[in-house]
């Protein structure tokens, strides 16, 4: 009775860690898809911000070739000025004109100087709203910088959240058991052996439910290690090399299983080798798809 209340406790606590994991990976999902659609619509931003820099970038170096050859002209046209207004005093004071001949060429080249000058004002004009459509070019500029540094910040955050939904979807494995087989197929199920009788190792472990991981046909690689931390195999009898972290690795023994997000027994046989095997706490590492998923112990004396 005792025991049937604890077991249908602990499958409510179950029940209730696996809804929140399921509802917090959701809810992960939805983050990563809003992050995607906000990249999207920032790159179509940042592609409108370059065209329009670019465009004013073309307009400021037109307009300052405009304005330098405004300038050039100003210049020429006010030393003219001043020459013509220096040989009217000249010939003034060699009687080669007369006073009236010229008051008439200082009137032209006073209506000339004030002409000039409204010209000279106009180019000031230009030059500042040059001025000023330069610095709205810098502003843009900041503004796409801005765009692109967000772009990046929401690549990162993305690739942050494709990480956790990645490590959620990693099974785990727990509660490791050990039985020494005999020859008549008996199970005898302990975590302690003698060394010298042990011949077939039997290794089962439970695989928790996942909501997120995909459903189908797992391999998990099983590291038997000995007290010195020598990974024990039999090459003869199912043992091999994984990869992991790109480099390969020996394992002892292997389960093949279809894994359906439920929880389940996985469950391997290793053989040992024709070696003697030291005493002591001998230490069992599954991987599954690149990473550890749990680990269990036993003893050999």
């Amino acid at each position: 009775m005792r025991t049937g209340i604890i077991s249908g406790v602990l499958l409510v606590l179950v029940g209730i860690v696996a809804g929140v994991l399921y509802w917090r990976l959701r809810k992960v999902e939805k983050e990563k898809t809003e992050l995607v659609e906000e990249k999207v619509s920032l790159e179509e931003n940042l592609r409108e911000l370059d065209q329009r820099v670019m465009a004013m970038q073309k307009e400021l170096e037109r307009k300052d070739v405009e304005l330098e050859e405004k300038n050039r002209r100003l210049e020429e046209l006010q030393k003219r000025v001043q020459q013509a207004q220096a040989l009217i005093r000249k010939y003034e004071e060699e009687g080669k004109i007369s006073a009236k001949q010229a008051e008439e060429m200082r009137y032209k080249t006073e209506q000339m100087a004030y002409y000039l000058q409204k010209y000279q004002d106009r180019i000031k004009e230009l030059e500042e709203e040059n001025q000023k459509l330069r610095e709205r070019t810098e502003q843009l500029e900041k503004a796409v910088e801005q765009k692109e540094t967000q772009a990046r910040q929401i690549e990162e955050e993305k690739e942050k959240l494709a990480i956790k939904v990645k490590a959620a979807s990693y099974l785990k494995a727990i509660e490791f058991r050990f039985a020494q087989v005999k020859e008549s197929g008996k199970e005898e199920w302990d975590r302690e052996f003698r060394a010298r009788r042990l011949r077939t190792l039997k290794i089962c472990f439970q695989v928790l439910e996942n909501e997120v991981a995909e459903p189908g046909e797992r391999t998990v690689y099983l590291v038997i290690s000995d007290p010195t931390n020598k990974v024990i195999t039999n090459f003869a009898k199912g043992s091999g090399y994984f990869t992991l972290m790109d480099t390969e690795q020996p394992f002892s023994t292997k389960a093949v299983f279809h894994y359906n997000r439920q929880r389940q027994e996985v469950c391997a046989l290793f053989e040992r080798p024709d070696e003697e095997l030291n005493k002591g706490t001998y230490t069992v590492t599954a991987f599954c798809e690149g990473v550890e998923i749990g680990r269990g112990q036993f003893q050999l004396k």
